[in-house]
């Protein structure tokens, strides 16, 4: 590997701006380059001792031999710069024949890794899913209700591993409900908790379609609802399909009627395109929060949107 590759050196300028904020911050996950050079489309995430790394879906001008070569040379600069052995690099690659799906499971190891977040643990899988099962660019969001939820009544929509909740839980909640549609993620969400010593009496974990759920749910009321779905679902274990620009105002408007009268819900998605449709939202405030909520190791400041809604 030739230590003056234009990759090692963005990388090590990344790094070295980055250590203050990360050791300030007391974290041991966080983003180290996303796609900062157009000829190297990669995410590179710092977890504890291992660097995931991925690559984006995007036309390669390379041929076959020469896409091999660049990678290796590029997998070669990460291992310099982070100084670590080639078993603590996860690197997703794209499949190179037409007609392979690209960007679904890819193992079946089920090997968990603790990584700290102002001063939580979150278990992740570096091996088996493109995501690890910690969302880093939410961290801010998720520090933000921690912060609001002692005493109160929280409910996590589309809740995936649940860190929403362990935060709510970790900052005094009087309850949180965690509602997926995966069983494999409600147990993740579960060791979550078990991680950080948090009993789960007081906490539900409802395996169920969040946004069929939300629409027939009676009841209870909750002071901070997290609504973080995905850009389209088309589960086979989901009632119905989803799309988050063409759904959003039916979800988040039966979403509200479970909000308290001074209740807030955190609306967000990842979807570049997105266009919220206020006029259509029954809400008093819609408050574009988005630059506030992204983190500072994310260059990029479209990372995701997000939203606080009051009735």
């Amino acid at each position: 590997m030739d230590p003056i590759s234009p990759l090692y050196n963005r990388l090590k300028k990344n790094l070295k701006q980055i250590k203050p904020y990360v050791k300030q911050e007391n974290l041991s996950c966080y983003r180290v380059y996303d796609w900062d050079m157009p000829e190297y489309p990669l995410c590179i995430d710092v977890y504890g001792d291992a660097v995931h790394v991925a690559e984006y879906k995007t036309r390669h001008p390379l041929d076959d031999v020469n896409y091999q070569k660049w990678m290796n040379e590029s997998r070669d600069a990460i291992l310099a710069v982070f100084n670590i052995p080639l078993s603590h690099l996860y690197l997703k690659q794209r499949e190179r024949q037409r007609g392979i799906r690209q960007y679904e499971k890819f193992n079946e190891k089920k090997e968990l890794i603790p990584v700290q977040e102002y001063g939580l643990t979150f278990w992740v899988n570096l091996q088996d899913y493109l995501d690890t099962g910690l969302f880093l660019d939410h961290r801010l969001t998720r520090k933000r209700v921690r912060e609001e939820s002692k005493d109160k009544d929280i409910l996590n929509l589309f809740a995936y591993t649940g860190s929403f909740s362990v935060y709510a839980a970790a900052g005094g909640a009087k309850s949180t409900t965690t509602v997926d549609l995966s069983n494999t993620y409600l147990n993740w969400a579960k060791e979550n908790f078990a991680a950080n010593q948090i009993p789960l009496s007081n906490h539900a974990f409802i395996k169920t379609d969040a946004k069929e759920w939300i629409k027939k749910m009676p009841g209870k009321l909750f002071d901070i609802i997290i609504l973080d779905p995905p850009t389209a679902s088309k589960s086979k274990m989901a009632a119905t399909q989803f799309d988050v620009q063409t759904d959003h105002v039916d979800l988040i408007n039966h979403t509200l009627k479970h909000l308290k009268p001074d209740g807030c819900l955190y609306f967000s998605t990842n979807f570049r395109g997105f266009k919220m449709d206020r006029d259509k939202i029954n809400a008093e405030t819609i408050n574009d929060i988005s630059l506030s909520t992204i983190p500072q190791d994310f260059r990029n400041k479209i990372i995701h949107y997000c939203w606080h809604i009051q009735r």
